[in-house]
């Protein structure tokens, strides 16, 4: 019995090892284009999925600076062997050639099948494939577009960090997009995206203090957010600043030039950053 559980314990790490993004905070390009060719197809042959997805990647298009010729069968062989050990690029890969139809046929269910998989395990270029074509389409596969696939895809990329994704996860909720409209979500999603110094979202979070939306009305705070934002010209915060003392637009000018002193991210002002904050009392 326990030999039994053992095996049955091992089996399930090993297939949790076997999903795995191959070179997490990696340039994969650079680690593809320094390989040893010649050492990885034996390691290829060994079972190492980095070695199988790096020689696939060569033979596939042929590369000079390797000295490898394109053999695309040899080259799909390699792709779909390292794919079947669950490497998220290899499953991209996969999808890819599926989509442009090289080495094989143009297939829409193949391409939604390994994007999937390499989304599900977290590798944001298939994350990002999958949030367009559910929002867009796919029109040279006939493919439409489908609206609760794109909302899946985009919160899995914004839970991720993706600013741009964390952002559309804020409109989508500001204005029902698919959703039931709710204003908390979107200010809860787009204070990631402000966290972030995205300045969209600083604009965008510029409303919400400006309108007493979610939160108390705060006009310094609003002001801040529109300066914060970089628009040029910044008409919301000139018109911001019609309801507001003189006072109170010095105190945002300071607060939002701390803001870019802390964070080392400097945008350019028709107002100057001659105030620091805190205020001084002659200030």
């Amino acid at each position: 019995m326990i030999r039994l559980v053992t095996i049955i314990v091992l089996a399930i790490l090993s297939a949790s090892l076997q999903a795995q993004v191959l070179f997490p905070n990696k340039d994969v390009w650079e680690v593809f284009i320094s390989q040893d060719f010649d050492a990885n197809i034996v390691r290829a042959k060994e079972g190492n999925a980095e070695a199988q997805y790096l020689v696939a990647r060569a033979l596939l298009f042929g590369n000079e600076t390797l000295r490898v010729e394109a053999d695309q069968d040899q080259g799909l062989y390699w792709m779909k062997a390292a794919a079947e050990q669950g490497a998220a690029e290899a499953l991209y890969a996969l999808a890819v050639l599926y989509r442009k139809g090289i080495a094989v046929d143009k297939d829409p269910a193949s391409w939604e099948k390994f994007m999937t998989k390499a989304g599900e395990q977290g590798l944001l270029s298939a994350m990002t494939d999958l949030v367009n074509v559910y929002r867009y389409g796919m029109p040279e596969l006939g493919m439409d577009s489908d609206q609760e696939q794109y909302l899946y895809w985009l919160e899995k990329t914004a839970e991720s960090g993706q600013v741009f994704s964390i952002v559309n996860m804020a409109i989508t909720y500001r204005q029902g997009l698919g959703v039931d409209k709710d204003l908390g979500k979107s200010f809860e999603w787009l204070k990631r995206a402000v966290e972030q110094d995205d300045l969209s979202a600083l604009g965008m979070m510029g409303e919400y203090y400006e309108k007493g939306m979610v939160v108390d009305q705060d006009l310094v705070t609003a002001y801040m957010m529109y300066d914060l934002s970089g628009s040029t010209p910044n008409k919301p915060r000139d018109k911001v600043a019609k309801k507001m003392t003189d006072a109170q637009i010095r105190e945002a000018i300071a607060r939002s030039w701390q803001w870019q002193v802390e964070r080392e991210s400097y945008r350019p002002t028709s107002k100057g950053y001659h105030y620091r904050y805190p205020l001084d009392a002659n200030d």
